[in-house]
């Protein structure tokens, strides 16, 4: 099989499920997160490096992608196979795209059939507040974490919304949200986000890819609608039905200069009761059923289903000084397609439990996890993670923990080039982080270090996957922050060495400087604005022409405006890659010119709109 078309098939084999989330329920205030240990928790006793983009930052996003507004955290890089809706990979400290576990309100969306995530797929119109985990997490969370987890949570609040863009490579976009409580007391909450957005795009492909070339733009369109009905049926006990579904056709370049379109269809469903059994214990009991399936029409046809049921029991229990989180999960993954798999589903059991505490100056976090795969067997993972405040403003910090990856069904069951042997790939990390915060002034240096065993790599000997490969990952992100009455500056750097061990190259496509910087501007009246920066050194590319070329460094700039029309109404302008840098992702992909989007929108709280 072409190489080319490997990637592209099994790109498409992606699953995507979407579903209810142990926090989807709660209204989250700015200072809380939960990703970092399953439980809400106060940002400032959160011991792991953690990131959270929140509602303000996704609005003045016009004309972003979701991996693009990624790619603006330090130690998140991405790589794009072209314009809007084309394939895209998310690498979190060095490691592979296939090793950061994609969660949205709490449930697992990752591919079953290739392993990875489907962030392109996913429209930043039904994105709350996204949480952004860096490190190894596999002890919270189980298998496919590695690097990281990025938790997407979803618009479901009380409000009325709407918003309408225009800009370059003719993108439009139209969005409505809307959220009432009703009955006695407001027990009945219902929540609706519709959006649909298309675009001309532009090219995908560059002559570098001669078999492949088109120079006619690749055009995308995405239809999608969120939906949350719940009820408080006594004090500490509610019911909360969900369903996602995002319909997307994305046209591109295949073989023989030949056009093809990728048709997505996801779909979710879930059931979420959450019950505080006694003042000091709450229990979340979900099911969740979720759907990605894609069918490609091209020179030679194929499909990928992937339909994805769960059930999650967790307990949150206040003791020993701090909040204890317990509970059971169990997966299943089945895929349909017209590729011959010889198992076509699998099933996952899972026992978890953590600590966190903040006790005096000291600060504690444990995880333990096991997982019981019923292709490959059991694993168990673990986190440990120390903290000490030396005073109110600055805090040590220390954490191990190990982490693994599940053989795809790809690996394990492709006709003809696939392994029904392999092992999970593993890793053990470390990290040290010192931070500074005195409400002001914000900075901080963490150091880690990543050892991943028996990557899965393509062996051309015998046309299989095989355990082969070892990877050492060292880097180190440097954070500045300064938050004043009138602008907000942030600058993160990280350096990194992530390294096959073996040859001693640099992982492909991954970088060994990013950067990212911004400057927001809240002067007060109608008037807001700012600056982003994103910043990459030389990347090497395509593993299937050794030595592998390299890709040069480059820097992107982005621009924003905002005016206050009324107090619900808002006019934004965006302008993207301002300084109209020529640069790729992927080699032989093309990447956004500069660009502009105007966007109008319309927000206000839901007591509001009722009056």
């Amino acid at each position: 099989m072409n190489p080319f078309r490997r990637v592209i098939r099994r790109a498409c084999a992606g699953g995507f499920a979407l579903g209810v989330g142990i926090a989807a329920a709660q209204v989250l205030p700015s200072d809380v997160v939960i990703t970092a240990t399953r439980t809400p928790q106060e940002a400032a006793d959160v011991l792991s490096d953690l990131r959270v983009i929140d509602a303000a930052t996704i609005e003045r996003s016009a004309g972003l992608s979701l991996p693009e507004l990624l790619q603006q955290q330090a130690g998140v890089e991405i790589a794009s196979y072209g314009g809007p809706g084309q394939l895209a990979s998310v690498f979190i400290r060095g490691t592979n795209a296939d090793h950061v576990l994609l969660l949205v309100d709490g449930v697992r969306v990752n591919s079953a059939t290739a392993g990875t995530n489907a962030f392109e797929n996913i429209p930043l119109d039904q994105i709350e507040r996204i949480e952004v985990l860096r490190g190894p997490a596999s002890s919270l969370y189980g298998a496919d974490a590695i690097g990281g987890v990025i938790q997407i949570f979803t618009k479901q609040g009380e409000r009325t919304t709407a918003r309408a863009s225009v800009g370059s490579f003719g993108t439009a976009s139209l969005s409505a949200g809307l959220g009432r409580r009703f009955g006695p007391d407001g027990a009945t909450l219902l929540s609706l986000q519709a959006g649909a957005s298309r675009s001309r795009a532009f090219p995908a492909t560059t002559p570098a890819l001669a078999a492949y070339y088109s120079p006619e733009p690749n055009p995308y369109r995405n239809r999608n609608l969120g939906l949350t009905l719940g009820q408080t049926l006594a004090p500490g006990q509610s019911l909360t039905l969900r369903g996602f579904y995002s319909d997307g056709l994305t046209s591109y370049d295949d073989y023989g200069n030949t056009r093809a379109q990728t048709h997505d269809r996801l779909s979710s469903l879930a059931l979420e009761s959450r019950n505080r059994l006694t003042p000091a214990w709450h229990s979340l009991l979900r099911l969740a059923r979720g759907a990605d399936h894609r069918a490609d029409a091209a020179a030679s046809p194929f499909y990928f289903d992937t339909d994805q049921d769960q059930a999650t029991w967790q307990n949150d229990i206040g003791a020993l000084g701090g909040q204890i989180a317990a509970g059971l999960e169990w997966r299943r993954e089945r895929v349909a397609s017209d590729t011959v798999f010889d198992r076509t589903e699998r099933h996952v059991g899972s026992a978890f439990a953590s600590y966190a505490a903040s006790l005096g100056p000291q600060l504690l976090q444990a995880s333990l996890r096991r997982d019981q795969d019923s292709q490959f067997g059991g694993r168990s993972t673990g986190n440990l993670a120390w903290g000490w405040r030396v005073a109110p403003a600055l805090r040590l910090s220390a954490s191990v923990g190990t982490a693994y990856k599940a053989p795809t069904f790809n690996d394990l069951y492709y006709p003809g080039f696939s392994n029904p042997a392999l092992r999970p790939e593993t890793s053990r990390s470390g990290e040290l982080a010192a931070r500074w915060d005195d409400g002001r002034l914000q900075a901080s240096l963490t150091a880690f270090e990543s050892r991943i065993r028996d990557l899965i790599q393509f062996d051309f000997v015998t046309s299989t996957p095989q355990n082969l490969d070892r990877a050492r990952i060292r880097g180190a992100t440097l954070g500045l922050g300064w938050t004043g009455p009138a602008w907000q500056a942030r600058a993160e750097w990280t350096h990194q060495n992530p390294v096959d061990e073996a040859t001693g190259q640099r992982l492909l496509r991954r970088a060994r400087d990013h950067a990212t910087a911004s400057l927001q501007l809240t002067p007060g009246g109608p008037w807001s604005g700012g600056i982003d920066l994103v910043a990459s050194s030389a990347r090497d590319d395509s593993p299937y022409a050794p030595p592998p070329p390299r890709m040069g460094g480059y820097a992107l700039v982005d621009l924003h405006a905002a005016y206050r029309l009324a107090p619900a109404w808002t006019l934004s302008l965006n302008l993207g890659n301002a300084a109209d840098k020529r640069y790729e992702l992927v080699r032989g992909y093309t990447t956004a010119s500069r660009h502009v989007t105007l966007a109008i929108a319309y927000s206000v709280d839901g007591a509001d709109a009722a009056r």
